[in-house]
C-alpha cells in the first residue's frame, strides 16, 4: 500500500519550513560530521591547503604560494574558502575543509530555492535531497578542492539564466510583476552574470565556457529568442553584465596579471588550461566512456534512479523536446560530460557540475510518482535500489579489508551497518511503499557517515595520508637537514612538513632515483646528511649501497594493494668518507 507522506497541493509555509529544517539536518550531518577526522588525502587536497596556509599566514590573498614558491595551477576562490576556514578555526583539517563544506550547503539551498520557483515546495526538497546524499557531491563536499565551489558557481548561473529567460518568454516567476517592480525582471540576469565571475574566479576559463555551451543550444532547441533579443535590443544590459562579471572576476585576475604578467599566462592559462584538455601533460588518461561511468556510480545510492530517468526520456524523446526545463537539465547534464569526454586528461570531479541537474532530473521522477500514481515503477526501481545498496554493503568488508587496509573488525563492522540500512530501506519499501522509501533514503545517509568517521577514516586516514611520517620528520629533522624523496613522491608532505623538502622551480617535490645522488646530495648538504622518504620496496637500494650509512628513523603502511612493497620508510642517509 502507498503512503503519500507527502502533500499532493502545493505546500503550506509550514510544510516548506520542515522541508527546509530537514534539508539543513542532511547538511549538518553528511558534510560536517567528523570533517577533520580523515587526515589530508590524495594529491591535490594537501597542497591547496598549503597555498591557503600561506595565504593565511602572510596575509597575502592575491599570490598562490606552495613551499614559498609561486604556483598559479588554479585561481583564489578555493584558497580564500580554507584560508577564512583557518581564521575561524585554526590550522587544520576541519580549517581547511570547513568553508567548502559551507558553500556544498549553500548549493543544496539554492537548488532548493530555484527549484522550488519552477516546480514547486515538494520538488524542491527531493531534488534538494537527492543532491546532498548523491555519493560525489558529499564526497568533494569534504575536501579542499576546486571542483564543488565550480559546480555551486554554475549551478546559480545557470538556474538564474533559466528562470530570467522564463521570465521574459512566459512572464512566470516573481520576475512577472514587472508592471509593478520592473526593476525586478532582470534580477536573474544580474545574478547570472555575478555568479559566472565567482565560476571563474572557482576555477578559471571553464566557469564561462560550460555555461555557453550549455545555454546556447537550449536558445536553439526551445526557440528561445527573447533572451537574445533583450540583450540585441537592450545592449546597456548586455553592457552592465558584462561589467558585472568582470569586476567580480578581476577582484583576482586584475591583482594577479598586474603583479606576474607573462609568468601567470604562461603557467595559469597556457599550461593548466589548453595544455590540461589538449594533451596528457598532467598523467591523467582514461577511456572515451570513463565519464558515463563516474556519473552512474557517483549518484549511489540514486544510480538505478538516475538510470530510469535516462530511459524515460528516450523512450518520451518528443514529449521531452517539449518541455523547456527537461530540455535544459539534460543539456545541463550532457554537454560536460561530452566536452570532458573529448579532453586528454580526464578526473572524476570534472563532471561534477552536472550533479545539480542530476538531482533536478531524478526529482522530476520522484514527483511524477506522486502526481501521477506510477506506483509499480516507483516500486520496481526502489527494489532494485535496495538490492544494490545490499550488495555495496556486503562487498564493504571485503573492500575495507584488501583495499582500504581497514582492520577486520572496523570492515565488517561497516559492513553489517551498511547491510542493516539497506535491508531497513527494504522493509519500509515492502511495508509503506515507494514514496515511502524515496523519503527514508536520503537519512540513510547519516547512518553511514557517521558509522565511517569513527570506523573507516582512522584507518584510511593512516593507509592514505603522509600525516604520521611527515611529522616524525619534522620532530627528527636536524639543523639545516633537508628531506627529498627516492623513486616515489607524496604530495601530503606538503601541508604536514611544508618547509622541509626540497623543490625544484615549480614547487614540484624532489625525487631522486639513484642512491649516487642521495649520497652526492647529502654530502652537499650543511647538515651533511639527508632525510629520504623511500617506498619499503626501493630502500635496500639504500640501506645496502657500500658508501652510504643509514639510520630507520620511521614507517608507515600506505596503500593495502601493493603493502609492504609500497610502504614508506623515512630514512637519514650519510655518505661515508
Amino acid at each position: 500500500m502507498q503512503t503519500d507522506l507527502l502533500p499532493r497541493t502545493e505546500t503550506p509555509s509550514q510544510t516548506a519550513r520542515l522541508y527546509l529544517f530537514a534539508l539543513l539536518a542532511l547538511c549538518a550531518v553528511v558534510f560536517f560530521y567528523g570533517l577533520g577526522r580523515l587526515p589530508l588525502v590524495g594529491p591535490d587536497e594537501p597542497r591547496y591547503a598549503e597555498v591557503a596556509r600561506e595565504m593565511f599566514e602572510s596575509g597575502d590573498w592575491i599570490t598562490p604560494r606552495l613551499g614559498g614558491i609561486h604556483w598559479f595551477e588554479k585561481p583564489a576562490l578555493t584558497y580564500w574558502l580554507s584560508a577564512i576556514g583557518f581564521r575561524l578555526f585554526g590550522v587544520s583539517e576541519f580549517g581547511a575543509r570547513f568553508g567548502i563544506a559551507l558553500f556544498a550547503s549553500v548549493g543544496v539551498l539554492l537548488l532548493y530555492w530555484f527549484a522550488r520557483q519552477v516546480r514547486g515546495a515538494r520538488y524542491a526538497y527531493l531534488s534538494a535531497a537527492v543532491l546532498v546524499t548523491c555519493g560525489m557531491w558529499p564526497g568533494f563536499a569534504r575536501g579542499a578542492t576546486f571542483d564543488l565551489p565550480l559546480s555551486v558557481a554554475l549551478s546559480l548561473a545557470l538556474l538564474s539564466f533559466y528562470l530570467w529567460d522564463l521570465s521574459l518568454t512566459t512572464g512566470e516567476t516573481w520576475a512577472a510583476n514587472a508592471a509593478a517592480r520592473p526593476n525586478l525582471r532582470h534580477v536573474y540576469w544580474w545574478v547570472f552574470c555575478f555568479a559566472l565571475g565567482l565560476a571563474v574566479l572557482a576555477k578559471g576559463l571553464v566557469g564561462i565556457v560550460l555555461p555557453a555551451a550549455i545555454i546556447a543550444p537550449y536558445l536553439l532547441l526551445t526557440r528561445s529568442w527573447r533572451a537574445s533579443w533583450q540583450l540585441l535590443w537592450r545592449p546597456k544590459l548586455l553592457l552592465l553584465g558584462a561589467a558585472l562579471f568582470f569586476v567580480t572576476a578581476a577582484i583576482w585576475y586584475g591583482p594577479m596579471l598586474a603583479r606576474h604578467g607573462r609568468e601567470f599566462i604562461n603557467d595559469f592559462f597556457i599550461a593548466h588550461h589548453f595544455q590540461r584538455y589538449l594533451s596528457n601533460k598532467f598523467r591523467h588518461p582514461q577511456p572515451f566512456y570513463f565519464f558515463p561511468l563516474v556519473a552512474f556510480a557517483g549518484s549511489f545510492p540514486w544510480s538505478f534512479y538516475l538510470v530510469h530517468s535516462v530511459w524515460c526520456a528516450a523512450r518520451d524523446w518528443r514529449a521531452t523536446l517539449t518541455d523547456r526545463w527537461r530540455v535544459f537539465l539534460w543539456l545541463w547534464l550532457l554537454v560536460p560530460v561530452l566536452f570532458f569526454s573529448f579532453s586528454g586528461s580526464k578526473l572524476p570531479g570534472y563532471i561534477l557540475p552536472i550533479f545539480p541537474a542530476l538531482a533536478l532530473l531524478i526529482g522530476l521522477e520522484l514527483v511524477r510518482w506522486w502526481e501521477d500514481c506510477a506506483p509499480q515503477q516507483a516500486r520496481l526501481v526502489a527494489a532494485v535500489t535496495g538490492v544494490f545498496m545490499l550488495a555495496v554493503g556486503a562487498a564493504a568488508g571485503i573492500v575495507g579489508q584488501r583495499e582500504l587496509g581497514l582492520a577486520q573488525n572496523a570492515a565488517w563492522t561497516m559492513a553489517g551497518i551498511a547491510i542493516a540500512v539497506a535491508v531497513i530501506y527494504l522493509l519500509v519499501l515492502m511495508l509503506r511503499g515507494g514514496r515511502a522509501a524515496v523519503l527514508v533514503l536520503p537519512f540513510t545517509a547519516l547512518v553511514i557517515v557517521i558509522a565511517a568517521a569513527h570506523l573507516v577514516f582512522p584507518g584510511l586516514g593512516r593507509r592514505e595520508s603522509l600525516r604520521e611520517l611527515s611529522l616524525t620528520a619534522v620532530q627528527v629533522a636536524l639543523p639545516g637537514e633537508r628531506l627529498v624523496f627516492y623513486v616515489n613522491q607524496d604530495h601530503g608532505i606538503n601541508f604536514y612538513a611544508t618547509g622541509l623538502p626540497l623543490r625544484d622551480t615549480k614547487s614540484e617535490l624532489v625525487a631522486l632515483t639513484s642512491a649516487q645522488e642521495v649520497g652526492l646530495l647529502a654530502q652537499a648538504s650543511r647538515s651533511q646528511s639527508l632525510l629520504v622518504i623511500s617506498p619499503k620496496r626501493w630502500s635496500d637500494a639504500l640501506t645496502e649501497n657500500p658508501q652510504l650509512q643509514t639510520e630507520q628513523l620511521g614507517e608507515q603502511n600506505f596503500n593495502a594493494r601493493c603493502s609492504p612493497g609500497c610502504d614508506w620508510v623515512l630514512l637519514r642517509v650519510r655518505r661515508k668518507s
